[in-house]
């Protein structure tokens, strides 16, 4: 058997996000919301996003008393990730690491139209009816965005 070295990663900075990038967060579904607990431990989970091209922000919905959310009381930095796994080869994986600031929204004030544009993307899943009052809206606004295909990456800072 024969092992040989991965040819080395490309690593460019942006000063626009890339045309790739905002195709992922566009038009995927799940992304992983990482917090963290007041004892400094790392706290990942799976979450329904949408992406508002207008305000370059991530929106998620949870319900008050989530741990995520308590998370973010405590602490407002967050990571998320959104990516695309190609299932026959590791070098067509692609995705976009979000590193930012969030900020807990009540419903009754969030913006409408991301609010709307969030419950068509989602519908099929949640179903009609679903429970928005009881819960919280967490914008994340990017301070900085990675972007990787395959071993490239790219980064784009919010100055």
């Amino acid at each position: 058997m024969f092992l040989t070295k991965p040819h080395k990663a490309v690593t460019k900075k942006m000063k626009e996000i890339p045309e790739d990038a905002l195709t992922i967060l566009r038009k995927g579904f799940f992304a992983y919301l990482g917090t963290t607990e007041p004892e400094c431990d790392p706290h990942l989970t799976a979450m329904f996003y949408l992406w508002d091209d207008e305000s370059k922000t991530v929106y998620m919905i949870s319900t008050r008393k989530s741990r995520k959310v308590l998370n973010i009381r405590n602490n407002t930095k967050v990571c998320v990730t959104i990516d695309e796994r190609d299932p026959k080869s590791p070098a067509g994986n692609c995705g976009v690491m979000i590193q930012g600031r969030a900020q807990l929204i009540e419903m009754q004030v969030a913006d409408v139209i991301v609010m709307v544009n969030f419950l068509d993307k989602y519908m099929n899943f949640l179903g009609p009816g679903y429970p928005m009052g009881n819960r919280i809206a967490i914008q994340v606004r990017p301070r900085k965005i990675s972007y990787w295909m395959g071993a490239n990456f790219y980064q784009w800072k919010n100055r």
